[in-house]
Order: structure tokens, then sequence, then C-alpha cells
């Protein structure tokens, strides 16, 4: 008997958010002497390269994002770093994971901390949700995520949407589409799933 849709969501979130602790772990004591010196490294040179570098953004003393990335290259001139090979988590109020994302590669701008994240950018929740788009993005805690360019959208095996931009927040309990769209919303009638409704909606 195969694997529900559900159930292999819910493993990739755990094996993403396994691979992020793991990952987390070891990248700190790698570059718990690169963190030392990158500050005043950064005052010497306009360009810095790390190896498994890690960003956190906290808010009143809890961790609300981490990511991890392969390498991480800082251009001083314009106060961004690039980011390849990334994967991270969002928490919640519990201090537990959320959110997990993966991406081939990104941004991280510390002025603003705003990252955006690009290629097939993957985000799964702890329920088995998923939001895959052509570009994800977000800054501070206060602010939405937005997905843009061929946004997909998967819950509970019963509801799929692509648009071109969606908005959501850090814990996949509200989203909102926006632009041209297509909805399918599903129902199980015993043990067969049958298509109920199919929409499209227009805009900006």
């Amino acid at each position: 008997m195969g694997l529900s849709k559900k159930k292999i969501y819910f493993i990739v979130f755990l094996s993403i958010a396994l691979l992020c602790t793991a990952g987390f772990l070891w990248a700190w004591f790698v570059t718990r002497d690169i963190r030392k010196n990158v500050s005043g490294a950064l005052n010497k040179t306009q360009k810095v390269e790390v190896k498994h570098l890690i960003l956190t953004e906290t808010k009143d003393h809890k961790k609300y994002w981490e990511l991890y990335a392969k390498t991480g290259s800082y251009d001083s001139a314009l106060k961004v770093v690039v980011l390849t090979e990334i994967i991270g988590n969002f928490y919640d109020e519990d201090k537990n994971v959320a959110l997990s994302f993966e991406s081939p590669k990104g941004t991280y701008r510390d002025e603003d901390k705003n990252v955006i994240l690009e290629g097939e950018t993957l985000i799964v929740s702890k329920d088995g949700s998923s939001i895959l788009a052509d570009k994800i993005e977000w800054g501070g805690k206060n602010t939405d995520i937005i997905a843009t360019g061929n946004v997909r959208i998967k819950r509970n095996e019963d509801f799929a949407t692509v648009s071109k931009k969606a908005v959501f927040n850090s814990d996949l309990t509200f989203f909102k589409i926006i632009g041209d769209s297509q909805v399918q919303i599903y129902a199980k009638e015993g043990t067969k799933q049958e298509k109920l409704d199919l929409f499209s909606t227009k805009g900006k």
C-alpha cells in the first residue's frame, strides 16, 4: 500500500528539518573561528567568501528563522550575501519547527534582514502542506512571506492551487493567492478522491 501525499510531504518536512539540525550543529563548530574573525575581515576587505554559513534572525530572544548555506559570498559595497545550496527552518512561539525550506540559491541583505530564495524553492510545513515557487522572499518577523512565479500550493490532499503570486505567514495557517490562478478542491468519498470544484481567477 503506497504512502499518501500527506505522509510523503511529512517525511520530506522531517528529513529537511533533521538535515538542517545536523547541518547547523556541524557548521557551528566548523565556522566558529570564521564567525570570530568575520567582523574584522569586513572592515579590511570589500568581499568575503565563507563556506558552511549560518544565518539566524531572533525576535524577543526567540529564534524566528535560521538557514544554512553551503557557501556565502559577502559584498560590503552592496551589503548583500549571495548564498548557495540553502536549507533552513522557521520556528513557532514554542521554538518548534513550523516550516522547513530548501533552495538552490538566494541572497541575504543585512540592512533590513531581507531574504530572497530563487530557483525551485520548496517550503514544507509540519502538517504536510507545501509551497513550490520560482522565488520566495521575506524580511523581518512582522512581514509576510511572498512567493512569486509558478506558485504551487498543496494542502491536506484536498486542496491545490497554481498562481503567479501568493502571500502567507510563517506557519502557513494563512495564505492568499494573487493574480491569474487555478484552484482545485477535492473531497473524499470512501477511499476515492473526487474533484469538487475547479475555478480560475484573474488579477494583477
